[in-house]
């Protein structure tokens, strides 16, 4: 009986789990079968010690196994101690198609429900200085492995799980603040519990640890459509007020379009560079405000199953910036922006450019039904926190407009024919490697000189 109830339990809990979007099992070796699980819930415990210039992570992960093999994970930095169910096991990192790497366990387990407890040491984009420690999880989609898994042991992008962090400074008596878009409980000077949304993904957490008053700070409450009051913090060593101002505007502008706000708060880090988006926060330059903003809706509202969707939100927050225009199907080029190895993790960079174009031709299109932002809001409002890969955004847009796209997205997104090859043309190759202002490829020291 007691078997029963447990098999039932697991499969109750696996049918309402995100595993569907997860990638094809991995053929680690001959041997050795790498199975993506389901995260159910995170914690982590981080302690800076400023005196020891350390940063150490204790997390323990509860997660479901639905078939057999070797559970896969990711955390970049080699974890220093690994245990499942109380059982001391090692790691290894395995290949992704040649695309991306990801970390797994070597022990092969029957399905069930496992608890992992990992301890691994923070050594990116921090500093320590002599009475105060600045740590920040800045991330990006544009370069591989570098989501949440270059600080903390995390799932990949398909995944969503209930998170929280408790954050503990020792060695100095200055005070910090830290920014991060969970729910924040301070129990005590230098001490903070973090509970994040159970709908987080890999890549949608923001956090920025830094002395109290280094960074000049502003704070405002925004009205929502929807009665909500959400607060709004902006912090920069620019203008606080020019960057609420701003904000405040471009909310203004996108529930008008989208409809509510989709998070409880805005985090805005006025850093004049390293344009990122997380849910309800960015890292982000003034000119760039208003495409992060966009992405809380597309991006980090409605959000991307893995890099083959990532074109998507960068493709509409770019048709956003230009003003929502029309392009006929002749300004298009051909690209394979969503047609990548399954395995891919990152955002092709044509989606700035043509993805911008193509969504503009959707609009082009269909606007004599309506404009192409009514099927936006639509699709947002009803996959809000969903992650998505690129043939449900199309089924979609069929079911709305009762209409084939077949042909247009073969040959101007999955970069294929009617005869199926590939179409990797010129002006594709070029797209891939264009920089966006908005998205900027930063160096390390660049990064830290962030923090």
């Amino acid at each position: 009986m007691k078997f029963l109830m447990t098999a039932l339990m697991l499969i109750s809990t696996t049918a309402m789990a995100n595993l569907h979007q997860a990638p094809p099992t991995l053929n680690i070796n001959r041997s050795t079968k790498g199975v993506f699980v389901d995260f159910t819930k995170v914690k982590s415990e981080i302690t800076y010690n400023v005196k020891m210039r350390t940063a150490k992570v204790v997390t323990t992960i509860e997660f479901i196994q639905a078939e057999e093999g070797s559970p896969v994970f990711d955390l970049v930095p080699t974890p220093t101690s690994v245990s499942v169910n109380g059982k001391n096991v090692k790691t290894e990192e395995a290949s992704l198609d040649g695309v991306s790497t990801v970390r797994y366990v070597k022990e092969t387990l029957p399905k069930g429900t496992y608890n992992l407890v990992i301890l691994n040491e923070i050594e990116k984009n921090i500093s320590f200085e002599s009475d105060h420690v600045k740590s920040a999880f800045w991330m990006s989609d544009l370069s591989d492995r570098r989501y949440l898994e270059q600080y903390l042991p995390t799932n990949l992008e398909y995944d969503q799980y209930k998170n929280d962090i408790e954050v503990r400074i020792l060695g100095t008596d200055e005070e910090h603040v830290l920014y991060t878009n969970g729910e924040v409980t301070e129990l005590s000077k230098n001490y903070w519990s973090v509970s994040y949304p159970e709908v987080y993904t890999a890549s949608s957490l923001f956090f920025h640890l830094t002395k109290k008053g280094l960074i000049p700070e502003k704070k405002a409450d925004y009205k929502s459509i929807d009665g909500r009051t959400i607060p709004v913090t902006v912090y920069t060593s620019q203008s606080t007020q020019r960057f609420m101002d701003k904000a405040l505007e471009v909310l203004a502008e996108l529930e008008r379009d989208y409809g509510p706000f989709p998070h409880n708060q805005v985090i805005i880090y006025g850093a004049g560079s390293g344009g990122m988006e997380y849910c309800g926060a960015t890292i982000t330059s003034f000119s760039a405000l208003g495409h992060e903003l966009t992405h809380s809706y597309f991006a980090r509202g409605i959000m991307p199953a893995h890099g083959n969707a990532g074109w998507v939100d960068e493709a509409i927050a770019s048709w956003r910036d230009s003003g929502y225009p029309s392009y006929t199907e002749w300004r298009l080029s051909r690209t394979s922006m969503a047609g990548h190895s399954v395995y891919r993790r990152t955002t092709d960079r044509a989606a700035y450019s043509s993805g911008m174009k193509f969504i503009g031709h959707l609009h082009e299109k269909f606007k004599a039904q309506e404009s192409f932002k009514v099927f936006l809001k639509r699709f947002f409002e009803e996959r809000k926190f969903k992650p998505f890969k690129t043939p449900e955004f199309k089924k979609a847009i069929e079911d709305y407009y009762n209409t084939d796209v077949t042909a247009l997205f073969n040959k101007y997104v999955y970069g294929t024919e009617l005869s199926g090859a590939p179409s990797m043309d010129e002006n594709h190759k070029g797209h891939e490697h264009k920089e966006n202002e908005y998205h900027p490829r930063l160096s390390e020291q660049q990064l830290l000189e962030l923090l």
